[in-house]
């Protein structure tokens, strides 16, 4: 059985497309749901010690940009498929493709990595973080480490 290898480029390049938007979406829900329990959980309170106080804003900062940057990425990939649609229209009705729109998909295509990468990376530093200030909680609590 031979596998036509234009074939196969389509179907990863598929998966792939659905996989990235997952990923995404996946940050973005834990990201929010990590957000919530800082702000739930009260961890930062100016009553505290300024310790708790700079990791807790510290990872609600992070998880926000982690958000925000889910969201724009989000938005960055609606035009990328629209403006790969409209190449795609235009191949279709046999019209001349203009390299312009071949770089534009481009672009943003890698625009939508970086955004991903960087979405990952603080959703990392705000679990961190996250995690630094529940066992600074812990520790002021019990008045010793967390692991003990």
């Amino acid at each position: 059985m031979d596998i036509d290898p234009k074939e196969s480029f389509v179907r990863w390049q598929t998966a792939t497309r659905k996989h990235f938007t997952a990923t995404s979406n996946l940050v973005l829900g834990l990201a929010t749901g990590l957000l919530v329990f800082i702000c739930d959980r009260g961890f930062v309170h100016v009553h505290v010690c300024s310790f708790r106080v700079v990791v807790s804003t510290t990872a609600v900062l992070l998880l926000i940009g982690s958000i925000a940057l889910g969201l724009l990425c989000s938005i960055n990939r609606l035009r990328d498929f629209r403006a790969t649609a409209q190449v795609a229209r235009r191949r279709m009705k046999g019209e001349t493709m203009q390299l312009a729109d071949r770089e534009e998909t481009k672009a943003l295509g890698d625009k939508s990595w970086r955004l991903l990468w960087w979405q990952l990376a603080l959703f990392g530093l705000g679990t961190l973080t996250t995690a630094i200030a529940v066992a600074a909680r812990a520790w002021s609590e019990t008045g010793a480490p967390p692991w003990v």
